[in-house]
């Protein structure tokens, strides 16, 4: 199911995208794909776990099929809105770090090619948000993937799930370092490309990953450690 994904949206996306390059709309075609890919792994790896009632597992799929649109929409748009850009890069980021956690904690993969995956999913994740503005989008997604790597790799000696509560849904301790260092990253980076950095908004990306940092530490003791 999912080649035929790729193809119909490399279609959609070449027959809109006309005067873009061949890189580019291949880059913008995979993320749909990735989307689709991980949000399913994850509300599925939950349902194993938890038993979701299958009308919840309805609607989360519903949810999923909407940012999905949204995706699409935002990949085929001429001019994309920035803040929905940004929230769909963090949410994938954030939904793809559990779901890698989940590979290890519940279904058992190896370590390596875990990491393997997440250095794939962080750069393809990293290229296509940063193709629109930057003029070296695969050296920094790479170094972006990377780090990712590294700091997966470490946290994922002790496996921290968080649950949510009043849900059945899990977020783990990667994902939310990981997703914090790419809103403080990616926002000063971000302003600086488009000449709009200023002191307040580098004070404001570091407090806030700061705060989540801190927030990690003290909430520690409520993790589910596998």
């Amino acid at each position: 199911m999912l080649p035929i994904i790729f193809i119909l949206n490399y279609f959609l996306l070449r027959k809109v995208l006309i005067s873009k390059k061949q890189t580019y709309v291949l880059a913008k075609t995979i993320r749909p794909c990735l989307w689709l890919l991980v949000s399913f792994g994850y509300i599925y790896t939950v349902h194993l776990l938890f038993l979701i009632p299958i009308a919840w597992f309805v609607v989360l799929s519903m949810l999923i099929i909407g940012g999905y649109c949204v995706v699409i929409w935002q990949d085929i748009s001429l001019e994309p809105n920035v803040l929905i850009e940004n929230t769909l890069s963090l949410i994938l980021v954030f939904l793809g770090m559990s779901f890698a956690s989940l590979l290890i904690a519940f279904w058992h993969w190896p370590v390596a090619i875990v990491l393997l995956l997440v250095w794939l999913f962080t750069f393809f994740v990293a290229i296509t948000w940063l193709l629109d503005f930057s003029t070296t989008p695969q050296l920094l997604s790479s170094l972006w993937a990377l780090m990712c790597v590294e700091l997966f790799w470490i946290i994922s000696r002790w496996i921290n799930l968080y649950h949510v509560p009043k849900t059945n849904l899990l977020v783990s301790q990667a994902a939310l370092t990981i997703a914090a260092l790419a809103y403080g990253f990616g926002g000063i980076y971000y302003h600086y490309k488009k000449h709009s950095l200023r002191n307040a908004l580098i004070i404001e990306y570091i407090a806030v990953t700061a705060v989540i940092f801190i927030a990690l530490i003290l909430l520690s003791k409520w993790a589910i450690v596998v």
